[in-house]
C-alpha cells in the first residue's frame, strides 16, 4: 500500500483489524433487528404520565437521546433531558421518567444515576445489553430493553436509537416511529451501495469528502434544528473513528462568537476542513446563515463542502446524514491508518481513574 497515498477500498487488512467497516456497513440491518426486538418485546410502563423524561448515559448512549430529542423537540408536549453526569437535576423527580442507559451495562455514571433512581424514589427503565445495570434492573423488577453486547456502543446506536423513539409513541407523545425506522432502513441499504466499503473512490462521496478533509482539522456546522444532534455525532466519531479533534457548532450562535476565530486569517485556517450539513427543514433565518458562515471560512482559507440529508421523513433523513457520517469517520481512520475500533487513551484513562480512586 501507498502509505502516502492510501486506498479505500476493500480489503483493510491490519488497518481494520476489529472490523468496524462491516459495523458501518450493516447499520440497515442494525435499524431491522431493533425494530423487529421492540416489536416482539415493546416498552412496559407503569404509572401515570411522566412530567418529564431524563436519558441518563455516555457516549453513543447519550448521542442516541439527543438525535430522539432532536427528532421530536417541536411536538413533544413534556421536556426530554439527556443527563452525562453522575447525578440528576433536581427537576427530575417521582414524577418524572429515568432511562438508564448503558451499553455495557457498566458505566459507572449511569451506574450512581441507577442508584440516584432509588434513593430519590425516580420510577425508571433500563437500556442496556447486560453488565451491572441489568443486574440491578432484574433485581429492582425494573423494565428493560435489551441491545445487544459484543460491538463497540458507538457502532451500536441505532440498537439504542430505535426503542428510545419508540419510547416516544409508547409515551403517546408522537406517533410510533415504525414506519419512518422502516423508510429509513431501505433508504440506508440503497445509500451503502452508494457510500459503502465496495464503492469504489471516483463513486463514493464519502470517500471524496474524506480524501479532500484528510490531514485538515474538521468542523461540522449545521442550523440548531434536529440536524444539530448530528453535528454532535460526526464529532464524536471523528474523535473515536478517525483519532481527531473534531469539532461542531450551530447556526445561529456560532455567528455571535465562533466567527470572530476566523477574522485573522492564516495558515491555520488553511488546514481546516468545515462540513455543512443542509436539511430541507433547516429554517430560513438558518439557511442563510449557513450561507454567509460558509462563504466567510472559505473567504479565509478554509475547504468547504456541503452534505445533504436524503429522505422523506425527518428520521429518515437524520439516519441519511448520521450514516454519512459514519463512513466519512471509518474512511478518515483507514486514510490515516490509524485502527477505528482502538479506544486505548479511554481505557487507560479508566485504569488511571480506578487508581486514583483507589489512592481515595
Amino acid at each position: 500500500m501507498n502509505l502516502a497515498h492510501p486506498t479505500l477500498e476493500p480489503p483493510y487488512g491490519a488497518r481494520d483489524a476489529h472490523g468496524m467497516a462491516a459495523l458501518v456497513d450493516a447499520i440497515p440491518e442494525h435499524v431491522h433487528e431493533a425494530l423487529r426486538r421492540t416489536s416482539d418485546a415493546p416498552w412496559q410502563l407503569n404509572g401515570a404520565a411522566p412530567d418529564l423524561v431524563a436519558v441518563g448515559g455516555m457516549g453513543g448512549s447519550a448521542i442516541a437521546s439527543d438525535l430522539t430529542s432532536a427528532m421530536y423537540a417541536d411536538v413533544m408536549p413534556r421536556p426530554w433531558l439527556t443527563v452525562r453526569d453522575y447525578a440528576w437535576p433536581a427537576c427530575v423527580n417521582p414524577r418524572s421518567l429515568a432511562v438508564l442507559s448503558s451499553n455495557s451495562g457498566n458505566t459507572e455514571e449511569t451506574l450512581s444515576l441507577e442508584a440516584q433512581t432509588v434513593a430519590r424514589g425516580i420510577p425508571a427503565v433500563a437500556l442496556t445489553s447486560g453488565g451491572e445495570l441489568a443486574r440491578r434492573a432484574e433485581a429492582r423488577g425494573l423494565h428493560r430493553q435489551t441491545v445487544p453486547g459484543g460491538m463497540p456502543p458507538r457502532a451500536s446506536l441505532f440498537h439504542a436509537w430505535v426503542p428510545m423513539t419508540r419510547l416516544v409513541g409508547a409515551l403517546g407523545w408522537a406517533p410510533d416511529s415504525g414506519a419512518d425506522w422502516a423508510e429509513a432502513a431501505a433508504l440506508m441499504t440503497t445509500r451503502r451501495g452508494a457510500l459503502g466499503t465496495a464503492s469504489p473512490e471516483p463513486a463514493n462521496a464519502a470517500k471524496q469528502l474524506a480524501r479532500a478533509s484528510h490531514g485538515r482539522q474538521v468542523f461540522v456546522y449545521s442550523s440548531a434544528g434536529p440536524v444539530a444532534a448530528v453535528g454532535v455525532r460526526w464529532r464524536q466519531q471523528l474523535n473515536e473513528n478517525a483519532k481527531l479533534l473534531g469539532h461542531s457548532a450551530v447556526v445561529p450562535e456560532l455567528n455571535h462568537n465562533e466567527i470572530v476565530g476566523w477574522q485573522a486569517a492564516g495558515d491555520m485556517h488553511r488546514g481546516i476542513s468545515v462540513i455543512v450539513l443542509r436539511d430541507r427543514e433547516d429554517a430560513a433565518e438558518h439557511v442563510t446563515r449557513l450561507d454567509l458562515t460558509a462563504q466567510y471560512a472559505e473567504k479565509q482559507g478554509a475547504s468547504v463542502h456541503e452534505v445533504h440529508s436524503v429522505g422523506e421523513s425527518r428520521l429518515a433523513r437524520l439516519a441519511s446524514l448520521v450514516q454519512f457520517g459514519d463512513y466519512f469517520s471509518l474512511y478518515l481512520a483507514l486514510l490515516g491508518t490509524v485502527d477505528p475500533t482502538d479506544i486505548s487513551s479511554i481505557d487507560d484513562f479508566k485504569r488511571r481513574l480506578a487508581e486514583r480512586a483507589k489512592v481515595r
